[in-house]
C-alpha cells in the first residue's frame, strides 16, 4: 500500500471538525454551565450573539458544536475577545479526526483507529474523542509504509537481534509509547488472572472509552499480545 497526501482546500479547512493548533475547546454544555445557564435557555437566549464573535472549529452537521476556549472563556467573562486560531493554515499541532487523518494517509478511518491501537500510529490524544495530532500523521507519511520491509522494521527478528526488535506487522517498536487504553486493559486482564476473577470484555471495553466494539475487541486483543510478550520476556 502506498499512502498518498491529501491536502484540504480552504473551504474544506474551515469545514473541518479538527480542533485547529491543539487549543482547548469548548462545548455548548460547558459555554452554558460557565454562564450558570441552562443549556437550553443557553441556546434561545445567548447562542446566536455568541457565535457572531466566537469561532466555532467543527460544523453543525450532527456534531457535538466546539468553540474556541480562549475566545469562548473571554465572551462569557466579559473581557476582550482574542485573536481566532487560523482555520485555514495547516499546523502541525492541529488535532485531527480518524476520518480526517485517513483522508492524509490515503486508508479508511477503521485502520487509523487498528493503527493507533497497535502503536503504528502513534500520538493519539482524546479531546472531545480520539483525535491525532498533524505531526504524527505527517511523520507516518514520511516514514513510509514500513509494514512489508522487514528489513527496515526488523519484522521476524527477535528482540535481542543486534540488528533490533520485531516491528511492523510481526510485532510493536518497543520505543512507541503503548496506547494508554491498551495499557489499562492489559493491566486488567493481568488482575483479573493473578485473581481468578472474570477478564473484561470488548463490550465493557468499548463503552470504557467510548468507542465501538469493533474497537474495544482490538484493544483487547493487543492487550492480550502486549501481556503475553511481556511473559515471554
Amino acid at each position: 500500500m502506498m499512502y498518498r497526501s491529501v491536502s484540504p482546500t480552504p473551504d474544506q479547512e474551515r469545514e473541518s471538525p479538527m480542533i485547529p493548533q491543539g487549543r482547548p475547546v469548548r462545548t455548548e454544555a460547558e459555554i452554558a454551565a460557565a454562564a450558570g445557564l441552562p443549556l437550553h435557555t443557553w441556546r434561545r437566549r445567548e447562542r446566536d450573539a455568541f457565535e457572531q464573535r466566537v469561532t466555532r472549529v467543527n460544523p453543525a452537521e450532527g456534531r457535538v458544536r466546539l468553540y474556541d476556549a480562549a475566545q469562548a472563556d473571554a465572551y462569557t467573562n466579559g473581557q476582550p475577545i482574542p485573536p481566532e486560531p487560523d482555520l485555514d493554515a495547516e499546523h502541525p499541532d492541529d488535532l485531527l479526526t480518524d476520518k480526517e487523518a485517513a483522508a492524509m494517509l490515503g486508508i479508511e478511518a477503521s485502520t487509523v483507529r487498528a493503527y493507533s491501537t497497535s502503536g503504528y500510529l502513534s500520538g493519539a490524544v482524546d479531546e472531545h474523542g480520539r483525535r491525532w495530532p498533524r505531526r504524527a500523521v505527517v511523520e507516518r507519511i514520511e516514514q513510509g509504509d514500513q509494514r512489508e520491509h522487514p528489513e527496515k522494521t526488523g519484522a521476524g527478528r527477535p528482540r535481542n537481534s543486534p540488528a533490533g526488535p520485531n516491528r511492523g506487522r510481526a510485532g510493536r517498536d518497543p520505543n512507541t509509547p503503548i496506547d494508554p487504553r491498551v495499557a489499562q486493559a492489559a493491566d486488567a486482564l493481568a488482575r483479573a488472572k493473578a485473581n481468578g476473577t472474570k477478564a473484561p470484555t470488548a463490550t465493557q471495553i468499548a463503552e470504557l472509552h467510548g468507542v465501538s466494539r469493533t474497537t474495544g475487541a482490538a484493544i483487547l486483543r493487543t492487550a492480550r499480545t502486549l501481556n503475553e510478550t511481556e511473559q515471554q520476556n
